[in-house]
């Protein structure tokens, strides 16, 4: 049976719709995938050097990933393992006559990852380099341990910011229920800024150790405020504290958020001469990536608009919106909140 063009489009669309539904539900686990896997080498000597290696459990497991040195190096004592804060973390000592110059590092099953892999090198005076390995680039080769410039260190952290937030799918599920509750470009403006300023705030608090929270509770704090402007899409609640003023929400929760985003940088580390260029420098990368997806969000619905009047003859509106955004962040939410409850 053959159909007509328009009703065929309208099928397409509505599972076009119901797939983000389904790569939420089937892979609940992506909120923890900001976290990423870091290789840490320091020397202690010309000839020595420590090595830390930490992957994230996703859903408790260990990704199959792991690293690999060449044959010059030989390993000192014994490998320590352990599994702490939801990661696996390794250290191990190695020996190696020519230094750390000229070797070679690889991420062995970097194809099964998630994520990139952070790298940072501290020669024998503190020199610090920082590098980012992923499918694209497995392998990297240390020709010769020199700090990165101020420009180099920006851009590096920056790329580092915009990625984290990219992959934070719980920070951008809370940010796309800020968009939805903001209603005008006035209120979207004003709550994203709050959203913003909050979290730069405990961001610079708890890199610096001013103020240090533990992840686990906060991931789940960060779920349950994803849980509660779900149910205040769903109520629409017109006179409600959180729809006339939602800049309060996004600045009271943007706090937390902002210990998350400092958890990640934790792991990736701040190079000894340029921590506050770096800090910076992550934070504008975070905001850089914060507004690629709320222009994407735009992009999205104005695409959807358009294809819903070519086949409703109707135009979408943000109220036809409501009840799908609330139990898809909602529900998704929940999962991610059962999940870190039992990390515990």
């Amino acid at each position: 049976m053959i159909f007509p063009l328009k009703i065929e489009i309208k099928i397409l669309l509505r599972l076009t719709l119901l797939l983000p539904l389904l790569t939420f539900f089937c892979s609940e686990v992506l909120a923890d995938d900001m976290r990423p896997a870091s290789l840490t080498i320091t020397a202690t000597s010309n000839a020595d050097f420590d090595v830390v290696w930490k992957v994230p459990l996703r859903n408790g497991k260990k990704e199959k990933i792991s690293f690999v040195l060449p044959k010059s190096s030989q390993p000192l004592g014994l490998t320590r393992k352990h599994i702490i804060n939801n990661a696996y973390i390794e250290y191990s000592q190695f020996h190696r006559a020519a230094g750390l110059s000229g070797m070679t590092l690889t991420i062995d099953g970097i194809e099964n990852s998630t994520g990139d892999i952070l790298v940072r090198i501290v020669g024998v005076n503190q020199e610090t380099l920082t590098t980012v390995l992923n499918v694209d680039t497995p392998t990297y080769l240390i020709k010769k341990i020199v700090s990165l410039s101020p420009f180099d260190t920006a851009m590096t952290y920056i790329k580092i910011g915009i990625e984290h937030i990219l992959i934070g799918l719980d920070h951008l599920l809370f940010v796309a229920c800020l968009v939805y509750i903001s209603g005008t470009r006035k209120k979207l403006l004003y709550t994203i800024t709050g959203f913003t300023l909050a979290h730069s705030v405990t961001l610079f608090l708890s890199a610096t150790n001013t103020m240090v929270i533990p992840i686990e509770p906060v991931e789940a704090v960060i779920a349950l405020s994803i849980i509660f402007l779900a149910w205040e899409i769903a109520k629409n609640r017109q006179h409600s504290l959180s729809l006339r003023y939602p800049v309060l929400v996004s600045s009271s929760f943007g706090l937390l958020h902002g210990f998350g985003f400092a958890a990640v940088l934790s792991d990736i580390g701040l190079p000894e001469t340029e921590k506050l260029l770096a800090l910076l420098s992550f934070n504008i990368g975070v905001e850089l990536g914060q507004l690629l997806f709320v222009l994407a969000l735009f992009l999205l619905v104005k695409l959807a608009s358009v294809l819903y009047k070519w086949l409703q003859h109707k135009p979408l509106t943000l109220p036809m919106l409501r009840l799908p955004i609330s139990y898809l962040c909602g529900i998704t939410a929940t999962f991610w909140l059962l999940e870190r409850l039992t990390a515990f």
